[in-house]
């Protein structure tokens, strides 16, 4: 009972990370109220400050967070968005992406495969030591790998990627040995598994004070408040010129949940720099002198969605899920949810990225809608009733009452129970659910959100899963396997295509819109989502939210 308890718990902490409609997934949008904007709102970016220059070295840059994080053990804790702008400050990672999304080397100097690629050989690069003076090795990222990978957070991920082993080669090498071929693997090491940190600290289960060989060290943290980091005066990483990284002497991170809040506080110039989910405050901002706006990743976003229980009435029928998506007014939704802000989204994958094909997901169609409804009805007495769940803030009551209004139209019965996070979280990875708002998929690499729709994941209710919508489609199994053995992206992309043609039929998740994450800041921040990978090349501007603050200076 006591092993259960642990593992529900955490179970609960990976899906609050995961996030929520209006509470994880860091929406702080405010409704508007507004008629349709649709494809006339600019969700470009404005204004940016980039520069190649020689940097201005020193100073303290503020960044106001939507959120605060549980702490900074990757083993034991959970980074949203906000974390991960953190956690990037403290840790390295030892893979990272460049800006078409290809993952490339970072803290390990190379990764190579063996020919059916069931075996990984990993090189770290020498002389990097942690901030605490321990040399970063084989045998130190060994017991990172082995502490993570038996933790009932990070574990399942592990177990998906078919690990078997770590195995040292010597001093700076190590091989990751998997049960079955994949292509894909380094892409796990660009997460939350891949960072680097002590492993004494990873081991006392402490997530207050990390340890880890990034270019800040965590100087002190008011919890609810402001966390600050100093420069790393050790860091193992120079620019081109020679110059010391990272440029800024310190970042004061500050807490400001309330999007009204930051504004003010970056208006009277308080805070340099604010990250926002609101597609309202992203407009305020628009065309202002001394700004520039971040809101057009070249990363994937989060989507937001209505996540179905598929084994679990009414929503084990596929017909009923197909109506509610027929029934599903994606624009009305997003118009008063985000102000038009937020683009709509058909799947998982977004049309701008190279990894999107088109799915055949069911647009709006009221009339079809209703005629798919009297046939679920007469299936079942009469009746096409259910509860749609979410948390009790007030953006998910304004997204539940949109939607509820539209399935009702439908003739579908539908009440809401939006409750506190971990209670409603409960039920989601115990499979006590119906349907949920709910915001998911937002790796670079599609391929690293497979855990959450895999086939053999899908459990039975109570069985906790990390395949929340209980899909089981051996389609998407064998699609997701076939790709990620496969090092053509071409085959990749083919097989990705699958598994969204799949899920257009299958219809496991409601889409709604795909999130944006947006940063707002000060024109004297330069190179704020603009830096360089070890080998030169340019890096993925936000990943799952994060960015580096390496190569950030300030005018």
């Amino acid at each position: 009972m006591v092993r259960r308890s642990r593992t529900l718990a955490a179970l609960i902490a990976m899906a609050v990370a995961l996030g929520l409609l209006g509470s994880g997934c860091g929406s702080d949008t405010k409704s508007s109220g507004s008629g349709s904007t649709g494809d006339t709102v600019s969700r470009a970016n404005q204004g940016m400050v980039e520069s190649s220059d020689t940097p201005k070295v020193g100073g303290k840059l503020v960044y106001a967070l939507t959120a605060e994080s549980n702490g900074w053990n990757p083993a034991t804790n959970q980074w949203a968005p906000s974390g991960l702008i953190v956690s990037s400050a403290i840790f390295d990672h030892l893979t990272a992406y460049d800006d078409k999304s290809q993952i490339k080397p970072f803290l390990a100097e190379s990764f190579t495969p063996n020919a059916d690629m069931t075996q990984w050989t990993f090189k770290l690069r020498p002389n990097i030591t942690l901030t605490n003076g321990k040399p970063v090795d084989a045998d130190l990222v060994i017991r990172n790998q082995q502490y993570l990978s038996k933790s009932p957070i990070t574990g399942p991920a592990y177990k998906y990627s078919g690990v078997t082993s770590f195995t040292k080669q010597d001093a700076l090498t190590f091989l990751v040995t998997l049960s079955r071929p994949s292509a894909v693997y380094p892409i796990a090491f660009a997460t939350q598994l891949g960072v680097v940190a002590d492993p004494d600290w990873l081991e006392s289960n402490d997530g207050l004070k990390p340890i880890g060989s990034g270019p800040f060290i965590l100087d002190s943290w008011e919890i609810g408040n402001k966390l600050t980091v100093r420069k790393n005066p050790s860091y193992w990483r120079k620019d081109a010129a020679g110059t010391q990284m990272p440029y800024l002497d310190s970042v004061e991170f500050r807490m400001i949940p309330d999007s009204d809040t930051r504004t003010k506080a970056l208006q009277a110039k308080d805070v340099d720099v604010v990250q926002t989910f609101a597609g309202q405050q992203v407009q305020n901002f628009q065309n202002q002198d001394g700004i520039q706006i971040y809101s057009d990743s070249k990363g994937e976003s989060r989507e937001q969605m209505v996540m179905l229980n598929t084994q679990a009435p009414p929503f084990n029928d596929p017909d009923a899920r197909r109506a509610l998506a027929l029934a599903t007014d994606r624009r009305q939704f997003s118009d008063t949810v985000s102000n038009g802000f937020d683009e709509l989204a058909s799947g998982f994958i977004a049309p701008s990225s190279p990894w999107y094909s088109p799915s055949d997901y069911p647009d709006y169609d009221l009339t079809k809608a209703k005629e798919l409804v009297e046939q679920v009805k007469a299936k079942n007495g009469g009746s096409f009733r259910f509860t749609l769940q979410g948390v009790s803030e007030p953006e998910s009551k304004v997204g539940a009452q949109t939607l509820i209004a539209q399935w009702q139209a439908a003739g579908i019965d539908v009440q809401a129970d939006l409750t506190e996070s971990a209670k409603l979280i409960i039920g989601v990875v115990a499979g006590g659910y119906q349907s949920v708002l709910w915001g998911q998929f937002d790796s670079p690499n599609p391929y690293a959100d497979g855990v959450w729709i895999d086939p053999d994941l899908a459990t039975p209710p109570p069985e906790f899963t990390l395949n929340f919508s209980r899909i089981k489609d051996p389609a998407i199994g064998d699609a997701l396997r076939t790709g990620g053995q496969s090092s053509s992206f071409d085959v990749q992309k083919q097989q990705m295509a699958v598994v969204q043609q799949q899920l257009g039929k299958d219809i496991p998740f409601v889409w709604l819109t795909h999130i944006r994450e947006s940063l707002i800041a000060s024109d004297r921040v330069v190179n704020l989502v603009n830096w360089t990978l070890p080998d030169g090349t340019k890096g993925l501007d936000l990943n799952q939210g994060g960015h580096p603050l390496t190569q950030v200076w300030l005018r």
